[in-house]
């Protein structure tokens, strides 16, 4: 999957098409907001009377560009929001960029920066998933509902370790630096900056695809070893941190609406049995198959996010209903 090659990175990549980049830098699709001495990109449509905030956190290669099709039918309900984390697309780069740490403090510093006050529904699709449970883990209070779109259950990050694939949550600290030592003393080639998108990308308007491909050359052409270590590890002790938490209760997230959304297509019996054991984390979690979407639903299906969305905050207004009942009695 693209949206898991800043976590593995251990197959041999073809040469960079190109020494230099010269794809020019498109105008941002949102505003860049100062966040103490670096600049993040944000997005945000639709007015936020009445229902709480949406945010969007995309997949580990991935850019606030993949969710204009889900903005856009979101709008008439709430105020949704897609930002690029520090070092993607417009956002200036950081010191520990992709780790957990920088983008729950950036994504946090942001959102105030923004006057997005809370409470928020968080949708994390791929490794944004890992990342809104995260961000839920540290703010309890700030999250009202939860949608996950196909996103990494906490064993699907493996690597080559030993000379067989293993799961990343398996390895200690030492074992997963060994995964990288190689690479770091011997990097592989560049990453080749793609000139056109495919499918599902080919769905959004041209100005966006050409946004998209400037936005994955940039990234490609940034990707390093060392950094790519620091992210994994980084990574593989958050995943241990939610799966000790989802295993220590029947419903870690009590009753927050949730709904979890995997694809229909390119999937197995093993990953299927992942994404339906998220649901339990909450008492009340849904899942939903995207039958006509491989791993992009927000690209494949904008319909069913947009309707998951909806769904979850109707779950939140059921809940603010019955407290108040209960408040009256």
């Amino acid at each position: 999957m693209r949206h898991l090659l800043c976590a593995v990175l251990l197959t041999a990549f073809p040469a960079a098409l190109a020494a230099q980049d010269t794809v020019a830098t498109p105008p941002p699709t949102g505003k860049l907001v100062d966040i103490g001495g670096r600049r993040l990109h944000i997005r945000c449509v639709g007015s936020g009377a009445g229902a709480p905030t949406v945010i969007t956190e995309s997949g580990s290669s991935s850019f606030s560009i993949e969710w204009a099709l889900v903005q856009d039918k979101v709008a008439p309900l709430t105020r949704i929001c897609s930002y690029d984390r520090a070092g993607f697309a417009w956002s200036d780069r950081g010191p520990a960029e992709n780790t957990v740490e920088e983008t729950m403090d950036d994504l946090h510093h942001l959102l105030r920066a923004a006057a997005l006050p809370p409470p928020y529904v968080l949708v994390g699709h791929s490794i944004g998933g890992m990342y809104v449970q995260a961000y839920q883990r540290r703010y309890p209070d700030e999250v009202a509902g939860l949608v996950l779109v196909d996103a990494t259950p906490e064993e699907d990050a493996e690597y080559l370790y030993n000379g067989k694939s293993t799961v990343g949550i398996t390895l200690n600290y030492d074992q997963l630096a060994s995964v990288y030592a190689p690479y770091i003393k011997n990097p592989p080639p560049p990453l080749a900056l793609p000139t056109a998108v495919d499918t599902p990308y080919n769905k959004l308007s041209p100005d966006l695809q050409r946004a998209e491909i400037w936005a994955e050359r940039l990234w490609r052409s940034r990707v390093d070893m060392p950094h790519s270590w620091i992210t994994a590890e980084s990574w593989r002790q958050e995943f241990v941190a939610l799966r000790n938490r989802r295993l220590a209760t029947p419903h870690a997230l009590g009753d927050l609406p949730l709904i979890v959304l995997r694809r229909g297509r390119r999937t197995n019996d093993v990953l299927n049995q992942r994404e339906a054991d998220l649901v339990a984390l909450s008492s009340v979690g849904k899942l939903v198959v995207a039958t006509e979407s491989d791993h992009e639903i927000q690209l494949y299906q904008p319909d069913l996010v947009a309707q998951a969305i909806r769904d979850v905050i109707g779950g939140i207004h059921a809940n603010h209903g019955r407290a108040r009942n209960h408040l009256r009695h």
